[in-house]
């Protein structure tokens, strides 16, 4: 594939990482006259250097081509009408500075990718946003649910679901589960490319897992319960802390609505 991520004698794909893609670049420094000066102690803080937002088309040529080259694919064309019927529009993908490698803004429909995400790898985490935009309503349902119940705790009414830690419990393993199920069809459109399209084995992020020794839901749900090392949370503490908040705004409201004159 001619100027592509993909393998060499196939048709034109996904484009490959180009020079600006690079995060960094080395900076020669002028070579400095005489004698090395001695740095200056200086008093006080040191002033925090602020970091320049990523341009959010920065790798907008990329991810135009290796959407049109995914396009190519049934499966990816089925996934990309989804995402588009699910939000009633098609799904912008942009450059975002975030805290995870692809994330969707439902309020602006779009689709961030991290700065540092490049090559097949970018292509692939594109691919798998799609499946969350193309998922939403289930998402919205499962919080809406879950704001009504927690509105009937609160108010003293039984909750369906059985006390604080079992719904909370319950809470992530839902949100998981639909997550899961974006995960298989991420696997079943990146199967397909890679054997009908030449896409790189490497877009097939999940395969392994899915076709190893433990591909079932509770195999995930375990993995997805291992705690980082660094922040000592793990996938599913994030949907705990969703459902801590949902908790927290249905107790407020309800509280709101006892003190009189409050509707």
């Amino acid at each position: 594939m001619p100027r592509s991520i993909g393998r060499s004698g196939s048709s034109p794909s996904i484009p490959t990482k180009r020079k600006h893609d690079e995060l960094t670049s080395s900076i020669r420094r002028p070579q400095q006259e005489g004698p090395a000066q001695k740095k200056q102690r200086t008093e006080g803080p040191t002033p925090e250097k602020k970091k320049t937002p990523a341009d959010p088309s920065m790798h907008a040529d990329f991810d135009k081509k290796a959407h049109e080259e995914m396009l190519k694919n049934p499966k990816y064309q089925a996934l990309a009408t989804d995402a588009a019927n699910a939000q009633q529009k098609p799904v912008n993908i942009v450059t975002k500075d975030q805290v995870q490698g692809g994330m969707f803004y439902k309020g602006t429909g779009q689709v961030g990718l991290r700065p540092d995400l490049v090559g097949p790898k970018r292509a692939s985490v594109m691919a798998f946003e799609l499946t969350n935009v193309a998922q939403q309503s289930k998402f919205d349902k499962v919080t809406k649910d879950t704001f009504h119940n927690e509105i009937a705790a609160a108010s003293g009414k039984k909750p369906v679901g059985g006390d604080l830690s079992a719904r909370r419990e319950n809470f992530a393993k839902s949100m998981e589960r639909i997550e899961y199920d974006g995960i298989k069809r991420h696997h079943a459109v990146m199967k397909d490319g890679i054997q009908n399209q030449g896409w790189p084995q490497e877009m097939d992020r999940f395969g392994k897992r899915l076709e190893g020794a433990d591909p079932s839901f509770d195999g995930y749900w375990a993995r997805q319960n291992v705690k980082d090392p660094k922040s000592n949370k793990s996938h599913s503490d994030v949907y705990r802390g969703q459902f801590d908040n949902i908790a927290a705004k249905a107790a407020e409201l309800v509280e709101k609505s006892k003190k009189p004159g409050t509707t």
